[in-house]
């Protein structure tokens, strides 16, 4: 007879890294535990035990207080209601589900409402309202199948809520991702910052955090303001040090030096066949108009992919149409809101400022997935 038993537990379970496989770093135990030790919100891990195999498991905060906008439900999805429960994970601006290896989406399906019923009963203060946010399309239509399962009679909803770019590692290097660009002008692009770059006098470096955290905290901090975010180095710092104590041995810096001086720095983290870029930074006094960021956050580590059996090269939100341009694929990332969504009306906005923000022909794509997902008879 087979025998079903949830642990639950404020830190992942000694087995979560056995579920993790091919899913995102952001729901590796090793960032999940960073997370929470800066505090503010209280998490609870579930793992799904059968006959003694862990199958499945769930993370899930009650983060009332978040400090983070873009994991703050209520604003987020406009709506003035009461705090939601946050499945999959903080922070990351991604999520995704963890199963054993090889399971079929019926049974990833009957596991996951599994947990997500005992999750969501676990939570009296959320009242039985909870969100999943940043999940890939086929993500999302699991999440919505499983909650539909745990709870048939429950009022769901799914909302647009971002998009990310990622890299597939097509061929057997560099020189076959150039060729597979879809635009002559981007392949000749590509070719020339390569050129640019060697000729520059600039160094390359692979590096662990912890031998540049500190360096980095300057560095990042004028992307920062360029930005306009006003942090400071001493909090950067903080930052970069705790990452590097407790995630170095994921970690991969690419630096460009010139002589003893580092002027440029991408980090990334590599787990599960996958790099993902987290963060950079520029010194910009003292670029050498060598095409910098785009060796650091593309060259660098779409190299560093071929070279290592990786198979995507995940660089996230935002600057969508310089990532684009050279070679990036969007992904829209929804969020499945359980129990009493508010009426929709972010999606549509939020789907016409991606647009504007990448290539013409990218923003077709997208806005053709997004359009009949969000027209689809399972949406709401």
């Amino acid at each position: 007879m087979t025998t079903n038993t949830i642990h639950a537990a404020a830190r992942p379970h000694p087995e979560w890294e056995n579920l993790t496989g091919t899913a995102p770093f952001y729901l590796g135990a090793a960032w999940l535990r960073f997370i929470d030790s800066a505090g503010g919100a209280e998490p609870r891990y579930r793992v799904l035990v059968r006959d003694r195999h862990p199958v499945a498991a769930l993370a899930a905060h009650w983060n009332p207080d978040e400090s983070h906008p873009d994991y703050r439900a209520q604003e987020v999805l406009a709506e003035a209601g009461p705090p939601r429960l946050t499945l999959g994970g903080r922070r990351g601006y991604r999520s995704g589900l963890l199963h054993a290896p090889g399971a079929g989406p019926d049974s990833v399906t009957a596991d996951l409402a599994e947990l997500l019923a005992d999750a969501v009963e676990d939570e009296p203060r959320a009242e039985g309202r909870w969100w999943w946010p940043f999940l890939t399309t086929d993500e999302s239509d699991l999440v919505l199948a499983a909650a539909r399962r745990a709870r048939p009679s429950a009022s769901l909803q799914l909302r647009l809520v971002g998009a990310d770019c990622v890299m597939d590692v097509v061929g057997d290097g560099v020189d076959d991702f150039v060729a597979a660009l879809p635009a002559k002008q981007r392949r000749t692009n590509f070719r020339r910052e390569q050129r640019r770059y060697a000729d520059s006098g600039l160094r390359s470096r692979r590096l662990r955090l912890s031998q540049v955290w500190e360096e980095a905290a300057e560095l990042h901090a004028q992307v920062q303001r360029k930005y306009g975010h006003d942090t400071s180095v001493e909090h950067l710092r903080g930052f970069l040090r705790r990452l590097a104590d407790q995630l170095d041995d994921l970690s991969v810096v690419f630096a460009a030096y010139d002589g003893d001086r580092m002027i440029g720095f991408t980090l990334c983290f590599a787990i599960g066949g996958e790099l993902t870029v987290r963060l950079n930074g520029l010194d910009y006094a003292h670029l050498a108009d060598a095409d910098e960021y785009a060796q650091l956050t593309v060259h660098e580590p779409l190299r560093y992919c071929y070279e290592n059996g990786l198979r995507r090269l995940h660089l996230g939100m935002d600057s969508y149409d310089a990532k684009c341009r050279r070679g990036a694929r969007v992904r829209p990332l929804w969020a499945v809101v359980g129990e009493d969504p508010a009426a929709d009306t972010t999606s549509r906005r939020r789907l016409d400022e991606l647009a504007a923000a990448m290539p013409e022909r990218e923003a077709e794509l997208l806005v053709a997935e997004v359009t009949a997902r969000l027209t689809a008879p399972d949406a709401v």
